[in-house]
This record gives C-alpha cells, sequence and structure tokens, in this order.
C-alpha cells in the first residue's frame, strides 16, 4: 500500500513540473509590439492645414525630434527660393517635399517611404535676428537638405553622429558657393549647438569644424576650376625677378627721390598665372593666398587680376640681362604657379595710372605649390 501511495505522489509531482513548465513557456512567449506607423495628409493649398501623426523618425536641427499630432501648412515663398538655389549649387536633384510647422526646429524626417523636411519660421527668424546673419537661417535648411541628398535612414542608429557632420559639412560646402563666409556659415550652430556631445547629435565644436571643412573644400574647388595644369619644367632654373629688373629706371630713381619705398614695402601674393599676351606686356593672374598684405590690401583671394610689366627686354632703362629676359618669357606662361608681388601706377603718374597693376616681383614655384 505504501509502495503504491509513494508512486502515486511521485506522479503527480511530474504532472505538476510539466504543467508549471507549460505555464512559464507561456509566460515568457513575446508579445509582438504593436507598430503604429507614421501618416500625412499633405495641404494643397495656402488655406489649407495638412496633419502629421506619430512621426518618430527625424533628424531635428540639434535635438532628435517626435511628434504625435502636427499640423503642416505650404512653405513661404522665400525658403522654397532658398531651396531651389541650393539644390541648383549642389547639381543634385530634389528627392523630399517641404512644409513648415511650429515645431521649433527643422527637421528631415521620411514618412511613408517620402522624404520631408519640416521647419519652423520662428526658428530662422530667432537665429537670423540673434546672429545678425541671414545666413543662419539658410545653413539650418542646407543642413537638413544634406540629410535627403546624403541618402541618410534617419534612424537613432549609431551612426546618427556621423550623419549629423555629414550634414553639417553639406552645409559648409553649399554656402560657400552661396557667397557666405566661413564665420556666417557656423553662425548658426554656434548659437544653437551644445557644448559636448549628445546622444543624437555631436557638440557644437565638431560641427563648426565639419561645416569648415566643407567650406574649405568648396572654396579649394573654386580656385582649381578651369585652371591650366601646371608646366612640366621643375628641372628648369628660373631667376627671382626684382623691381630693378622689371620697373623703368627712371620710376625706381624717381620714388628715391622722393623718398618713397613705392617698390620694396610690399606683401606677397601667390597665384596661378591663366593667360599671358603674346608680346609679353601682361597677364592675368587668380590668387589663391596673400602673405603680409594686411595693411595694403583687402582680401582678393580667388579673384583674377590683370598685371603689366614696366620694362622688360636687354634695355639700359633698367637691370634686366639679355639671358633674364628669355629666362622671363619662359616664366611667363599659362598655368605657373607664382610667387608675386604688383604695385598700383607709379609715384609721380597722378590719377591716370589708376587700376593699372605692375609687376615687382616674381618667382616660381614648383609644381603645384600653394
Amino acid at each position: 500500500m505504501r509502495r503504491t501511495l509513494y508512486t502515486f505522489l511521485i506522479l503527480i509531482s511530474i504532472i505538476s513540473c510539466k504543467q508549471s513548465n507549460r505555464d512559464t513557456q507561456i509566460q515568457e512567449i513575446p508579445t509582438e509590439p504593436i507598430e503604429i506607423k507614421a501618416s500625412i495628409k499633405i495641404p494643397l493649398s495656402e488655406n489649407e492645414i495638412g496633419k502629421i501623426n506619430n512621426v518618430n523618425l527625424g533628424c531635428g536641427y540639434n535635438y532628435a525630434f517626435e511628434e504625435n499630432n502636427l499640423e503642416i501648412s505650404l512653405p513661404n515663398t522665400r525658403e522654397v527660393d532658398i531651396i531651389n538655389k541650393i539644390l541648383s549649387y549642389s547639381g543634385i536633384p530634389s528627392n523630399f517635399e517641404i512644409y513648415k510647422a511650429n515645431i521649433e526646429n527643422a527637421v528631415a524626417t521620411i514618412i511613408e517611404n517620402q522624404r520631408y523636411i519640416l521647419y519652423d519660421e520662428r526658428l530662422f527668424d530667432y537665429t537670423d535676428k540673434s546672429t545678425k546673419s541671414r545666413w543662419s537661417s539658410i545653413s539650418i535648411l542646407a543642413h537638413e537638405i544634406g540629410h535627403h541628398l546624403s541618402g541618410h535612414t534617419l534612424s537613432s542608429s549609431s551612426d546618427q553622429l556621423k550623419a549629423e557632420l555629414e550634414a553639417d559639412k553639406f552645409s559648409g560646402f553649399v554656402l560657400y558657393k552661396m557667397g557666405a563666409s566661413l564665420e556666417d556659415a557656423s553662425k548658426a550652430i554656434d548659437l544653437l549647438g551644445t557644448l559636448s556631445d549628445t546622444e543624437t547629435h555631436p557638440s557644437k565644436g565638431k560641427r563648426i569644424q565639419a561645416i569648415k571643412k566643407g567650406w574649405n573644400e568648396a572654396n579649394r574647388q573654386r580656385y582649381e576650376a578651369a585652371l591650366p595644369p601646371p608646366p612640366n619644367d621643375d628641372d628648369v632654373e628660373f631667376y627671382a625677378f626684382n623691381s630693378p629688373m622689371l620697373i623703368d629706371k627712371e620710376h625706381i630713381e624717381y620714388a628715391k627721390d622722393i623718398g618713397s619705398d613705392f617698390y620694396t614695402d610690399y606683401g606677397f601674393l601667390y597665384g596661378i598665372i591663366t593667360d599671358v599676351d603674346k608680346d609679353f606686356g601682361s597677364f592675368r593672374v587668380r590668387i589663391i593666398r596673400m602673405e603680409n598684405t594686411d595693411d595694403y590690401w583687402r582680401d582678393i583671394t580667388g579673384e583674377e587680376w590683370d598685371v603689366v610689366m614696366d620694362r622688360i627686354g636687354f634695355l639700359d632703362n633698367n637691370e634686366m640681362c639679355h639671358a633674364c629676359a628669355f629666362n622671363f618669357k619662359a616664366l611667363m606662361i599659362p598655368g605657373r604657379r607664382l610667387k608675386f608681388s604688383m604695385v598700383e601706377a607709379y609715384p609721380g603718374a597722378g590719377t591716370s595710372m589708376n587700376g593699372v597693376w605692375f609687376l615687382t616681383y616674381a618667382e616660381r614655384l614648383n609644381g603645384n605649390a600653394l
């Protein structure tokens, strides 16, 4: 009897364990989350209000973006014009639509597989007034456009910080092409950015560096566009041509007589020769950079200037020797990288020579130096 009872109790225990395991397994089955998809109702006229629901995917300008119910309307003409100009300078067709909304932000987002930019005109007004620069709002728009044109998925992944810097770089690049200074291109993020990294956005220091990188890249492209290649003659020796070799003796003596350092007190310019007259009487040069010219020059970087020669040849009125003259003509060819200086007119010329720039120094730079 005892054996029978003992066997029965064991069977009860086994059955109980199996039931307990079954209950545990049922409890451990994960519940599938209910996915709430974002939706959008597009406004078709200026007076119509559109709707966006359940947006949790997007890149805000300086913080994450999430909205459950949002009213949107057609964008202002100014923002549409700015976007068209940005696209024209980028050379990439639009792959997004834009609407305005009361979000105190600017956002690149994807809804129903379509890309959108949402912006708050109050944010644009605030940044432009605070920085005293219209470029601030333009840079914000350019940043959001950069997300879309770069094909960013706009997810909150580990690549988000990288995506933000890529969009900042695009902003700097296109703002240079539109005519903004580096300072103007950076003002918005300097105002709105954070001092340290957040989960979704890098610090403003890193973002300003990304803007600078894009701005400088566009700057270099401008210089390199349509420029002739450097001549392949690095093994050839060239003189460094100074003012006694390039300027008429009478002009130099006149400057000395009146106590002027007209032909000796100058900073240097660095440029690329783009064209030379057949008689070597003048040449055109694109200015690449400037050195010690703050007191004499405004910033002419990127501009092309026509420069004339006072006297070139084997003559008694300067110190240009016969061999020097031939050497000079070999120097002055399109594509030449040149360190040089120039002065306007000459002492005693009055106003008749205003706007005429004379070469006072020329030195060859090897290859792609600059």
